[in-house]
């Protein structure tokens, strides 16, 4: 029973020992703790607020910018023979082929050649964005822009002589078309920050595209006429109760994009966005309608927290 004693004493020793080298260190340690005044607790709020602003939830935006075309599908409006809109519709109706006549002093003239290329003027795209950041700098969005193409070319005709005595001469005529396009761009956009107040982003995704033909037609001599058939197989004929149909060219073709952009950030609701999107896309022109590069730069402003 000794020894058992003798271990008791001793363990009791050593616990009142640890005990009191614990106390001593937690009061040696606490004066390195300086008190948490208001000062020091307004500094540390400020610095835990300082950069950390909650980008996450729904944003939206508008957008301006300028779109260049590929002028692959502008070859749908160049009047040859293998496309919807011809001019031989014009030039095969004896009224219409009279009139030119006229137009031309009475001389004798046929088709010669149809423009082999073509391309769209640059033009302006507007539209809406909506995107939904799920973290601070990821998110998926939906946008839909709007633009007007127009595209011009030269056709000729070959004309005879009054007297017969020469060649015919070759003469050139413009045609020309318009279309409308409605975009739909489904994608996801990355962020990096640059700094405190700007931000770099690649964003990229699908495409659907519906184009509407407004205008198709060509002019001589001031005078303009619709290669559009809206006669259907009857001959058009003046001064008569013709129907002409409500005919509708064009579609929805898809494709994809990809683009980048830098993202300037005036305060926490307004940014303004300048970048750029590559379309490869098809666009609903048969027989021109093969998937082809187009290109657009933007500039979006962009709305956090107003509603």
């Amino acid at each position: 029973m000794a020894i058992y004693k003798k271990i008791y004493l001793l363990s009791v020793v050593l616990l009142f020992g640890i005990s009191a080298s614990f106390a001593q260190f937690s009061v040696k340690s606490q004066q390195f703790i300086p008190p948490l005044t208001i000062e020091n607790e307004n500094a540390f709020t400020a610095k835990k607020e300082f950069g950390a602003v909650d980008r996450r939830g729904l944003v939206f935006g508008f957008n301006m910018g300028m779109l260049k075309a590929n002028g692959h599908s502008a070859l749908y409006y160049n009047g040859s023979p293998e496309n919807e809109n011809n001019i031989k519709y014009i030039l095969s109706n004896p009224y219409y082929y009279n009139e030119i006549k006229h137009l031309l002093n009475e001389h004798e003239y046929k088709l010669y050649s149809y423009p082999t290329t073509m391309s769209y003027d640059a033009s302006i795209l507007v539209g809406f964005y909506a995107r939904y950041n799920f973290t601070n700098t990821s998110g998926i969005f939906i946008q839909f822009n709007f633009s007007k193409l127009n595209t011009t070319g030269l056709f000729a005709l070959s004309i005879d002589s009054a007297t017969f005595t020469s060649e015919p001469a070759l003469s050139y005529f413009p045609i020309y078309g318009q279309e409308q396009r409605s975009y739909i761009d489904i994608g996801f956009q990355k962020q990096w920050f640059l700094g405190k107040l700007s931000n770099f982003f690649v964003e990229g995704g699908l495409n659907f595209t519906n184009v509407l033909v407004k205008k198709s037609g060509i002019i001589i001599n001031d005078n303009e006429y619709s290669i559009v058939n809206v006669y259907g197989s009857q001959q058009y004929t003046p001064n008569t109760s013709m129907q002409p149909y409500d005919i509708r060219q064009g579609g929805i073709g898809f494709g994809f994009f990809a683009g980048a952009g830098i993202s300037l950030n005036f305060n926490e609701k307004i940014s303004i966005d300048p970048g750029f999107n590559i379309h490869y896309q098809s666009i609903n022109l048969a027989p021109y309608d093969q998937f082809r590069f187009n290109y657009s730069v933007f500039v979006r402003l962009i709305l956090r927290d107003f509603l």
